[in-house]
């Protein structure tokens, strides 16, 4: 696949939606035309725009016919027939439900209401294989992690990709004999940051429920209730395939941001998410966990 796939697939799926506004869309017919998974489909769309595809749908069906009662004479079921709605009741439902006014109120007085504009794809960062979403905030409760540790030289990590390696050996050899874990197909990459600059400590781990008959040979990590900036990279291939290049670009961005933003990295870890369950030989999902605090 060439760079900026999916940014190029949520840029088609914006306009496809906004060519085909006031017909059926449904699931099937935008991930035939294209040509695209129904679970990638949704779920870079919800990445993107933050709701479920078929509700941003309904969203942008909804916030279009407003235009049509507030400069138009069409009756209110006209109004909603032309945007896809079988029977007006369904489009006065969806309308009141959507601005919480239903469409003869909000033509009789008109209020302010919150509408959904189309989709703006450059609030995405293109990345080689991948795109980048913008940042969620997260507050995780704490959490019990297992895995094997490792010392790692960027430079060393950048040629060799070390990194790689040692999450690969963790994953396919000693994950699947770990007891009690949260989620079978969930990898956790957790680093900690030393004093040494060009040195990390690199902890391929599994998230557990209790550190009860484990192996004593492995290294436990606790992390507590912590608030994160999580960023949410989507690449064209496995998660095995993952390298420090990657991971830097979207360090590099993460660089940028942080000191533009109003948060700071708080504490001296982070760590990458990965459920395995989610992939397939050319999609894979990544989110960077960074423990933030407000700047004073």
């Amino acid at each position: 696949m060439s760079d900026n796939h999916f940014h190029r697939i949520i840029e088609d799926t914006v306009l496809y939606i906004e060519k085909n506004m006031k017909e059926q869309l449904t699931l099937d017919r935008i991930s035939a035309a294209l040509n695209l998974s129904k679970f990638h489909l949704h779920r870079l769309m919800r990445h993107a725009t933050g709701i479920p595809l078929m509700e941003y749908i309904r969203a942008r069906k909804l916030s279009s016919s407003v235009d049509y009662l507030l400069n138009t004479d069409w009756n209110i079921l006209s109004i909603g027939m032309e945007f896809g709605f079988e029977h007006e009741q369904s489009y006065i439902r969806s309308f009141k439900q959507q601005f919480g006014v239903t469409p003869s109120r909000l033509r009789k007085r008109f209020e302010q209401i919150t509408i959904t504009e189309k989709f703006d794809s450059s609030k995405l960062k293109k990345m080689t294989r991948g795109v980048l979403f913008e940042p969620l905030f997260v507050i995780k409760s704490t959490s019990y992690l297992i895995g094997s540790r490792h010392v790692m030289s960027s430079a060393e990590n950048y040629v060799k990709h070390t990194a790689n390696t040692a999450g690969n050996e963790f994953f396919y050899r000693i994950h699947p004999h770990i007891p009690e874990k949260t989620n079978d197909q969930l990898y956790i990459g957790l680093t900690y940051l030393t004093d040494e600059p060009d040195s990390t400590l690199y902890f391929p781990s599994a998230e557990v429920h209790h550190f009860n008959n484990q192996n004593p040979m492995l290294h436990t990590n606790i992390l507590p209730t912590q608030k994160y900036a999580t960023f949410k990279y989507v690449g064209d291939f496995r998660p095995r395939l993952l390298t420090f290049h990657q991971l830097q670009e979207i360090w590099d961005y993460i660089h940028v941001w942080l000191p533009e933003s109003s948060y700071s990295h708080c504490k001296p870890y982070f760590f990458e998410y990965i459920d395995v369950g989610l992939a397939n030989d050319d999609y894979c999902e990544v989110d960077l966990y960074i423990p933030i605090a407000s700047k004073s």
